[in-house]
């Protein structure tokens, strides 16, 4: 029995060698493999300090480049600023906000900041500032244009006298006048607007604004001598009263103005050839439009209820 037992005992010491080799062998492995990663950890980090290192190294050196050949050539120094101010303002207003001069490294212009100073004045639509290489800027504005006057409402004075009274473009951009200038003379006034709503440089989004700068701009493009136009008022926002004289008003709706027009030259050519003169004209309808002459008798009074008859006394 004992014999069966030591035979037992020698045949499994063989095999728990073998296991304990085996574990042995996979804990190195591990630890190799762990310690190649660590090495490669070392080396990437090393190699992108390296990298890392010449680009810095390249970098300073274009940049002392550039700064040798360019920042610090007399060659690009601005000798020549061409400047446009499309009547904005003088050449020494648009060197003075942007800061730019003869003599000054032309890389060392900020064209960007000089852009969106030109571009934050309210009279101003569009700003350029451009270098040419070596030795040149150019300045380039376009203005706004007014097409328009506009104020609260008609007191019978000339706009451009009166102190609520601003310019607008086509693009609804307000603008305050400036002393006078003989083109704004003739401008066409759009009344119903309350110009304190807004500062210079606004843009007024109204829908009645919008479509009476485009029925004035419909009469300037027909230049039809029986069609003329020369205010409006807007107050009501849902229609357009526009005159040229005085004492006539043509109601135009918000939409479709050229058929609106187009009814309104048929309705001047027809009375042109009688002595009438319109006093009014409602030119929304298509059909069937509302006229009043002038000349029309007023309409007759009512007569006055008859007095009921009293009651005798009994």
């Amino acid at each position: 029995m004992s014999i069966l037992r030591r035979r037992t005992a020698r045949s499994r010491r063989p095999v728990r060698k073998k296991r304990r080799q085996h574990l042995l062998e996979v804990t190195a492995t591990a630890e190799t493999e762990r310690r190649r990663r660590n090495q490669k950890i070392v080396l990437y980090a090393g190699e992108a300090v390296v990298v890392a290192g010449l680009l810095a190294f390249a970098w300073l050196g274009v940049r002392a480049l550039i700064q040798w050949q360019f920042h610090g050539n007399d060659r690009y120094n601005v000798r020549v600023v061409e400047v446009d101010t499309d009547g904005v303002m003088t050449r020494e207003e648009a060197l003075a906000m942007t800061g730019i001069r003869e003599g000054v490294n032309v890389f060392s212009l900020d064209l960007e900041a000089a852009q969106r100073t030109l571009a934050a004045v309210p009279k101003i639509k569009d700003a350029r500032v451009e270098r040419m290489l070596p030795d040149k800027v150019v300045i380039d504005i376009d203005a706004r244009k007014p097409v328009a006057w506009i104020a609260p409402k008609d007191t019978g004075e000339d706009p451009s006298a009166m102190e609520t009274s601003r310019l607008i473009d086509r693009d609804g951009v307000m603008m305050k006048p400036e002393g006078f200038e003989p083109a704004q003379a003739g401008l066409p006034v759009i009344y119903g607007i309350p110009t304190e709503q807004w500062k210079p440089g606004d843009r007024v989004e109204l829908r009645e604004l919008r479509a009476a700068v485009e029925l004035f701009d419909r009469v300037a493009e027909r230049a039809d001598p029986q069609v003329s136009l020369r205010a409006a008022d807007v107050g009501k926002g849902w229609c357009i009263l526009a005159w040229d004289d005085p004492q006539t008003r043509y109601t135009f709706g918000l939409d479709d103005l050229s058929a609106q027009l187009d009814r309104l030259r048929f309705i001047l050519m027809h009375v042109g050839q009688s002595s009438r003169k319109i006093a009014t004209a409602n030119l929304i309808p298509s059909r069937n439009t509302p006229v009043t002459f002038r000349d029309d008798p007023p309409p007759a009074p009512e007569p006055a209820p008859a007095p009921a008859p009293k009651k005798k006394k009994s």
